[in-house]
């Protein structure tokens, strides 16, 4: 009898176990980043394959078109409209400028990632430890 309660515990309890993970794994496929969370893991992207390009002394062909548009991308809590945001996006927005010019462009690389360094100590920290790798 105490076997039979045993295994019909550790059914039950595997049963309400796989019943929680799958109500986690319904939680984060319904996350959907903001615009701007969206366009800065895109930037994350970019700039890791720019990375290794000039690296190998090559030059990048062109910057992301939809990158100038930063500034006007909706945040998770709206720090996009915010004096600062709006005051540090323009420093990022000439770094992109140079590389485009193909002026200096490991320069104007560096100046992107300072920028994007600038503004994360300021806005969501967390990136940070990305952003020192790029």
């Amino acid at each position: 009898m105490k076997l039979k309660s045993t295994i019909i515990i550790l059914i039950v309890a595997g049963i309400v176990a796989c019943s929680k993970q799958n109500q986690s794994s319904e939680a984060a496929d319904m996350y959907h980043p903001s615009e701007l969370s969206q366009m800065m893991r895109d930037m994350v992207s970019w700039s890791k394959e720019t990375k290794r390009l000039l690296s190998k002394g090559e030059i990048i062909d062109d910057v992301p078109q939809s990158f100038y548009d930063l500034a006007n991308q909706k945040a998770t809590r709206d720090e996009h409209k915010e004096a600062a945001f709006q005051g540090m996006a323009p420093e990022y927005l000439e770094a992109l400028k140079g590389i485009d010019r193909k002026d200096s462009q490991q320069y104007y690389y560096d100046a992107s990632i300072q920028a994007c360094k600038t503004c994360h100590s300021v806005y969501c920290g967390g990136p940070l430890s990305v952003i020192d790798q790029l």
